[in-house]
């Protein structure tokens, strides 16, 4: 009995030693064999990257300025025919819209969140411009020289007809509201991301007149047709903004994004006027009205920027200051929704959307973290 107490004593001890020794095998087995490199796979990958100030209200401020260039496809005027080569019935060069530059600005107001360095962001856009396209023929310089009109719903009264003035002109308004959750984070040393996913509003409205003129005596003198599309748009937004850090605050950023909305145009409508002056006093020749209420659909959107930019900190890092330039591009799928009549013989025949919107150009923004 006693041999048997002893030897079971030394059977719970050896057990007791080899758990020991099995449980510190354990626990250094799922330790780092080796320390990590020094770059780009160091301990603070995927660290916050946002801006952080001492004392802050954890807000930032930032306001921009825009300097684009809209182009929308299928806006030209009209055809400038030499009728002098009698090898061709329409001989001659496409009288295309002007698009200019023209100023914008963005305003936004964002919130850095107390939840894995998250980030919260509202910003508005507004832009505006009104873009004139004019070609006048002089029967003395040019006599041979006709204009035939590509803005126009084609008419019976038209075929053959040519004039020697024409005009356009085109305006576009365009307001977007833009929200924003995302997380600034290294991953690497000197390159940070920050991926975002956003809900968009945007309104969108466009109005074209053209008008062409005949000498009068001529019969047909005048011509005017009217177009305009209204419509608002929401949906989802998402992107990535990065930053290439180069030292002293200076940096390289590139940032893309998109967005699918469901669109609504509310209003489009196109009027088409005709008059005539034989004898002085000008009389109606004819007029169409068509209009087109709430049209929904989905569109698409696409943009993206390239710039520099520089930032640092103030007053013991109680005020951070970021400032920036980028030369951006963007694309409105199947913007232009005015519509396009293709015969003379059948008037109903047409057609829309009618081309898409680009608008590029440089935006300036100031950042402020307070």
């Amino acid at each position: 009995m006693s041999l048997f107490e002893k030897t079971g004593s030394w059977v719970v001890a050896s057990l007791a030693v080899v758990a020991s020794t099995f449980a510190q095998t354990n626990k250094c087995s799922s330790e780092p064999k080796c320390n990590p490199p020094a770059a780009p796979m160091m301990s603070g990958y995927s660290a916050p990257a946002r801006t952080e100030v001492c004392g802050s209200w954890d807000v930032y401020a930032s306001a921009s300025y825009t300097y684009w260039q809209p182009i929308q496809e299928n806006m030209e005027l009209g055809i400038v025919s030499d009728t002098s080569n009698p090898n061709y019935s329409l001989n001659g060069d496409v009288v295309k819209q002007n698009f200019n530059y023209k100023s914008g600005f963005k305003i936004g107001l964002g919130l850095d969140l107390d939840h894995d360095g998250w980030d919260t962001f509202v910003e508005y856009t507004w832009f505006r411009g009104s873009h004139d396209t004019t070609t006048t023929l002089d029967g003395v310089n040019a006599p041979n020289k006709s204009l035939y009109p590509l803005l126009l719903k084609p008419n019976i009264d038209l075929i053959g007809e040519s004039f020697y003035q024409g005009t356009s002109k085109w305006k576009l308004h365009m307001d977007f509201l833009d929200w924003e959750l995302a997380r600034s984070y290294y991953v690497g040393t000197k390159l940070t991301f920050r991926p975002f996913f956003a809900g968009r509003g945007a309104w969108i409205r466009q109005n074209l007149t053209a008008s062409f003129s005949q000498p009068k005596g001529l019969g047909l003198s005048n011509f005017l047709n009217y177009s305009k599309t209204h419509s608002w748009a929401v949906g989802p937004r998402t992107g990535l903004s990065t930053q290439w850090l180069l030292g002293e605050g200076v940096r390289f950023f590139g940032n893309g994004a998109g967005d699918i909305l469901f669109t609504q145009y509310t209003k489009a409508v196109n009027v088409q006027q005709e008059t005539v002056v034989a004898t002085g006093a000008p009389s109606a020749l004819g007029s169409s009205l068509i209009k087109n209420h709430k049209i929904n659909t989905v569109r698409t959107h696409l943009e993206l920027e390239l710039g520099l930019g520089w930032s640092s900190y103030f007053d013991n890092n109680n005020w951070h200051v970021d400032l920036s330039a980028g030369y951006g591009f963007q694309v409105f799928f199947n913007q232009n929704m005015f519509r396009e009549f293709t015969s003379s013989s059948v008037s109903q025949i047409s057609f829309s959307p009618n081309g898409n919107l680009y608008v590029h150009g440089l935006t300036a923004t100031a950042r402020f973290d307070f």
